[in-house]
């Protein structure tokens, strides 16, 4: 048994095995998935959503928006923007530790990025999340980790897996207490069916995580013979990452909500929108959670629509709601749009020459053909 562990311990930590780049830049040309006809259709139905939201079922008045945002408060804009990206090194650092937990760190010996790496890492990747649908941005950092420090796809990938379940756990609880503080008793019917839903996730995401290594036999005689050493790198990374530091992994969580939660109430302070603290937070997350929608990148006008809604239910009107909406998705995604692409192009161009000479893995191969679409 001893020696089949450290058999697989090696299998985990194997560097990558040299061959031919495959590409100049070594990365995958997301430009591909971006221009792609579903990637493009995806955005033409947020615009659309969009268009029935605002103008056929909230009645917008975009003269009284237009001039709430001219007349927001640019220091509290700029604000709101700083604590946004405060939660950044925040998210960094829990997913240090989540790496820490499967193994890679430098007390392990395994040359890791810093903090700020690791944070250019995550920041690109949600960019990718912005610009493409169905998440890919979540395959794209496990993608950069393998390409800077040799990490196994499949175990970053377990990591991501780890940190989006324990991010809606804290949603989860955080939201809940949230709505009972803003709401009382007299919660709204759609905030009822919220929560139900996001107490249901919570439990099958911890109950697919309690089975994962239970179950592996039944998951094995599934799966192609060929995807067994896969699951088993994807199944150390999910699950060892809860192995330590749990309290550690739910303080930097909190901690990124409510900065997220601060900076929406930031925003609409800016608007001169009456919205508490907890109002804010509540809203905020909501809107978290609709970024998760696969069918538009990043949640793109199903996010905008539900925080407009949510933002009457604490009473605002519509057109200060939609001012506070657009500021705020100013902050939370065309930001990084725009701050990512140059990210995205300069890291790529700082490091063409380094990669022309070095060699990718059949493993990093096969993560390049996800983004180009290729066989």
């Amino acid at each position: 048994m001893a020696g089949k562990r450290a058999q697989g311990m090696i299998e985990l930590s194997k560097p990558p095995d040299k061959k031919p780049a495959y590409n100049a830049a070594g990365a995958p040309p997301l430009g591909r998935r971006i221009f792609s006809i579903r990637n493009v259709a995806s955005f033409l139905l947020a615009v659309a959503v969009l268009y029935l939201m605002y103008r056929e079922f909230l009645g917008v008045d975009w003269g009284e928006t237009w001039a709430s945002v001219r007349e927001a408060n640019g220091g509290l804009f700029a604000l709101a923007l700083a604590i946004f990206y405060c939660s950044f090194p925040l998210r960094a650092l829990r997913w240090k530790a989540l790496l820490a937990n499967v193994g890679y760190s430098g007390d392990t010996g395994q040359p890791m990025p810093s903090t700020i790496g690791l944070t250019r890492i995550m920041y690109t990747a949600w960019f990718a999340n912005c610009v493409t649908i169905a998440r890919l941005g979540d395959a794209y950092r496990g993608y950069l980790l393998k390409k800077e420090a040799g990490v196994s796809f499949s175990v970053t990938l377990g990591t991501v897996l780890a940190e989006r379940l324990l991010d809606l756990v804290v949603l989860a609880t955080m939201v809940g207490a949230g709505v009972l503080v803003v709401f009382g008793g007299s919660l709204p019917a759609e905030a009822v069916q919220a929560l139900a839903a996001g107490l249901i996730l919570s439990v099958v995401g911890i109950l697919g995580l309690l089975s994962m290594r239970r179950f592996r036999w039944v998951f094995e005689r599934i799966l192609p013979k060929r995807l067994h050493a896969h699951y088993s790198r994807l199944e150390h990374g999910l699950v060892g990452s809860f192995r330590g530091r749990l309290p550690l992994l739910v303080a930097l969580s909190a901690a990124g909500w409510v900065l997220e939660g601060a900076a929406l109430y930031a925003t609409a302070a800016a608007v001169d929108a009456p919205v508490s603290v907890a109002g804010a937070l509540v809203v905020a997350l909501a809107a978290s959670l609709l970024s998760t929608v696969p069918i538009t990148p990043a949640g793109l006008g199903f996010t905008e629509a539900g925080m407009v809604v949510m933002l009457g239910w604490l009473g605002l009107d519509v057109a200060t709601a939609t001012a506070a909406t657009l500021l705020f998705r100013i902050i939370n995604y065309w930001s990084i749009v725009a701050f990512g692409f140059v990210l995205y192009v300069f890291g790529r161009e700082r490091k063409r020459s380094a990669r022309e000479s070095s060699g990718v893995s059949g493993e990093s191969k096969r993560i390049h053909n996800l983004f180009t679409g290729r066989s």
